[in-house]
């Protein structure tokens, strides 16, 4: 299938020709609506593409020229781990939205973005893709929703990817998300931004770095590259942590005994671990010292920070990581609250002399009173990883 959207005035869209194919590509020639700070988004006189990306099955291929095999590969072995992850979030992190339910949920409806963006209108096409409109500035012409990032545990958030007037990437992160439940509200961090482009009426745009880590955090692998992805792996699959499989799998069915593959490090230790899983839930050193100082309650998002600075983990010895609670493998909604119970008590023990036991309880409440959970932006809620005993 092919669309191509052509932009004029007020970033107008106007579909002009469709047919079959795998590969969708849509492209764009804009021109800044004169409300809007110009210098902002420059326009691009050759035009602007707005890519529609591949099948879904290539989002779910390997990329094999890079050693990756595929999660079913894993499977041959690892039946137990392969079935835990399935069920977990980090396993539906990246899709095309045309193959989830968002176009079920939105076709039809409004939305109200509120000062400065008016009302949204949502409609699907006869192949699937969702198109958001903007009536109160560009009349019936439609924008393309094209990627669908969050496993919907909690929420999920779409994403347009378009190469901007100088080349370098950028997408367009849309202001309405999709929360568990199927609640629909403005997206997380959107709530009080204001558009300085006429793009940014349909949501906010990150580019470089900060696009491109998007993209880290929600697949195993893949590089934007103007309006693509090459070398896309979707989802956050085994060979994200433990990297590419391909020299594993070789060993693993050439003997019987193959050499142990954790995550391809033979000096892999607590720090190693808290690296890795810092990556994309993130780590002091990717907030503001302000942020890291006064703490506020947004970052209970961000668990490895919190878990630095609790006394169970400077007082460790360096032995406390992500793993001492939680299967990485396994959905934290799988696991009962006594198993989690059950991990404190391995270090607050009041049969054991030498731990530090909690004076309210010694065997329950531990989450409540010294990790809570912290409401969000639109609802969401994160327990807090700063153990510690909360003033009242």
């Amino acid at each position: 299938m092919r669309f191509e959207l052509i932009v004029v005035g007020k970033l107008k869209l106007r579909v002009i020709g469709a047919g079959v194919g795998i590969l969708v590509v849509a492209s764009a020639t804009l021109t800044l609506n004169n409300k809007f700070d110009q210098g902002v988004f420059q326009a691009n006189p050759s035009g602007v593409s707005l890519v529609q990306f591949e099948s879904k099955e290539r989002l779910e291929a390997p990329a094999q020229d890079a050693g990756f095999v595929g999660r079913d590969v894993c499977r041959e072995c690892h039946e137990t781990n392969f079935e835990l992850h399935a069920k977990h979030g980090h396993a539906s992190t990246f899709h095309q939205v045309s193959e989830t339910d968002l176009p079920k949920i939105f076709a039809g409806t409004r939305f109200d973005g509120g000062k400065d963006y008016g009302v949204y209108e949502y409609s699907v096409d006869d192949t699937g893709q969702l198109f958001v409109r903007l009536p109160s500035e560009f009349g019936q012409e439609a924008f393309p929703l094209q990627y669908a990032l969050g496993s919907g545990q909690h929420a999920q958030t779409m994403l347009t990817l378009t190469p901007s007037a100088d080349g370098q990437a950028e997408g367009i992160e849309h202001r309405v998300s999709c929360y568990h439940g199927q609640r629909v509200d403005i997206t997380p961090g959107h709530s009080k931004k204001s558009p300085a482009s006429a793009l940014e009426l349909f949501g906010d745009r990150p580019r470089g770095e900060p696009l491109q880590r998007c993209i880290d955090c929600h697949t195993t692998q893949g590089e934007v590259v103007g309006g693509d992805i090459q070398d896309l792996v979707a989802n956050v699959n085994c060979e994200k942590c433990h990297g590419p499989g391909r020299e594993h799998v070789r060993a693993a069915r050439a003997m019987p005994t193959p050499p142990k593959y954790s995550v391809g490090r033979k000096d892999w230790d607590g720090e190693s671990e808290i690296q890795l899983c810092g990556d994309c839930h993130r780590l002091p050193k990717n907030l503001s010292e302000r942020e890291v100082r006064e703490y506020p309650d947004l970052l209970a998002r961000f668990q490895p920070v919190g878990m630095l600075r609790s006394r169970c983990y400077l007082e460790s010895n360096g032995q406390m990581r992500c793993t001492t609670c939680h299967n990485p493998h396994q959905a934290i909604q799988a696991v009962a609250k006594d198993q989690h119970i059950h991990a404190c008590i391995q270090c607050h023990d009041d049969q054991n002399t030498e731990h530090v036991v909690c004076s309210v309880s010694t065997d329950r409440g531990c989450i409540e009173c010294h990790m809570p959970a912290i409401e969000m932006d639109e609802g969401l809620r994160f327990h807090d990883h700063w153990i510690r005993v909360r003033e009242e």
